[in-house]
């Protein structure tokens, strides 16, 4: 059986194909998927975000664009009767559409005595439109 030249190429070609979309596919994961919200102005949308609980690590809210977007943390007070604070739920953020707009708001993890922004774990597209 006589193989052509073509046939000796193809799995060489698949090969090649499959690097190309993996290799694209790990550097795009870094980046996160970007979700879209939309919110009126003056409306506000609770984002909750898993945390460690163990006060290793904090989560941090920004917006690229805080004159269209505001983010906030709400601090729930305990209660009186409760000794320590459970903090092994998730982290509650808010997002507040002021004008409107495009923002992009990203919520980072990082040290307590890093300094920088941390690493990305989420990001949204939030899109404040008139009421």
């Amino acid at each position: 059986m006589t193989t052509t030249r073509t046939q000796q190429i193809r799995p060489q070609l698949l090969l090649a194909g499959l690097l190309a979309i993996t290799t694209a596919c790990s550097s795009t994961k870094n980046e996160g998927f970007k979700q879209r919200i939309r919110l009126s102005v003056g409306e506000i949308k609770e984002i909750s975000l898993p945390s460690r609980g163990d006060g290793s690590t904090q989560l941090i809210g920004t917006s690229d664009n805080q004159e269209v977007v505001e983010v906030s943390r709400p601090e729930l007070a305990p209660a009186v009767d409760t000794l320590k604070r459970d903090k092994s739920g998730p982290t509650v953020f808010q997002l507040k559409g002021i004008t409107v707009g495009s923002a992009n708001v990203m919520f980072s993890e990082k040290q307590p005595n890093e300094t920088g922004s941390g690493q990305v774990k989420k990001t949204y597209v939030v899109q404040v439109v008139a009421k």
